[in-house]
């Protein structure tokens, strides 16, 4: 069975490609796009991401059906998932072995800023923080160098601490 570092190599492969075509005159940013329909009577927000749908729900205790992950969680697994990728991508441009990856997030959201009963209590997930456990021949120097690298490529990390601004409108539609 192939290993976390026999993955590393293939992904160093293909970055080297990428990298290549990235490098075209013509090359241009990837376009992204997410829809949330919210379903019927049920208040289920079910998302399309490209041929994906992934359900998203509230907790019963504000009218949802424990369906699927809230959006907040999706942040946190956005996070989680963008984190590993960069750590994956940095391991791979540089040669390091990893054995395993897991990089858990955690955070807390506070409710009552969001009903607006504490006007002073925050309405964003705060706490943020992340752990990533790595085991491989790497010592603890190369691990710091990794971690400084992942946290100044990593997209979501970027996003969360160097908030990008986000325009919005509203567009009527027929029922």
């Amino acid at each position: 069975m192939p290993t976390l570092s026999d993955y590393l190599a293939f992904k160093a492969q293909r970055m080297a490609a990428l990298r290549e075509k990235l490098a075209a005159p013509d090359a241009a940013p990837a376009p992204l796009r997410a829809v949330a329909r919210v379903a019927g009577g049920s208040g289920v927000r079910p998302v399309s991401i490209r041929e994906f749908t992934i359900v998203t729900d509230s907790a019963p205790a504000l009218a949802g059906y424990n369906l699927g992950p809230t959006a907040p969680e999706l942040l946190l697994a956005s996070l989680a998932s963008c984190l590993a990728h960069t750590y994956l991508i940095v391991a791979a441009n540089r040669g390091a072995q990893f054995e395993t990856l897991e990089v858990e997030v955690t955070a807390q959201i506070d409710f009552r800023g969001i009903l607006e009963v504490t006007p002073d209590a925050p309405i964003a997930p705060s706490g943020l923080a992340y752990i990533a456990r790595v085991s491989g021949d790497v010592s603890d120097d190369e691990l710091h160098q990794i971690r400084a690298e992942v946290e100044r490529l990593c997209p979501v990390f970027r996003a969360l601490v160097e908030p990008v601004p986000v325009s919005g409108r509203v567009e009527r539609t027929a029922s």
